[in-house]
């Protein structure tokens, strides 16, 4: 077998500059970025509406959330009352617990639970 030496031409130059149409595109994207980042701030404010831990008004509103319909999840209840679905889940704990809700089926962290009236 004969060894065959492979030349590689050496061309100058250095690194390709970028054509104008794509640094066009890359200042338009910079400019809509400067325009999302107030949409960010908003999101943050309407997260800060949201209600953090379980407090005496949501007893009664969850309770008559409850009544009204026939089984409640940490969910459903999170999208009536527009809080975290983790406030949901201990505010039906809180219900279970004071008697005013019946729990149905309970599987890993998923409750399912009823009113004790109904």
């Amino acid at each position: 077998m004969a060894e065959q030496l492979v030349t590689v031409a050496i061309t100058g130059g250095g690194k390709a500059k970028k054509p104008l149409s794509v640094v066009d595109k890359e200042a338009r994207k910079r400019a809509k970025e400067v325009v999302k980042k107030p949409v960010k701030e908003e999101k943050q404010a309407k997260k800060a509406q949201v209600e953090p831990r379980l407090t005496e008004q949501l007893m009664p509103r969850a309770s008559k959330v409850l009544s009204d319909s026939k089984l409640a999840t940490p969910s459903s209840l999170a999208s009536a009352l527009g809080i975290k679905v983790s406030v949901a889940r201990a505010l039906l704990r809180e219900l279970v617990r004071s008697g005013e809700a019946v729990l149905v089926n309970k599987h890993r962290g998923f409750l399912i639970v009823k009113s004790s009236s109904g």
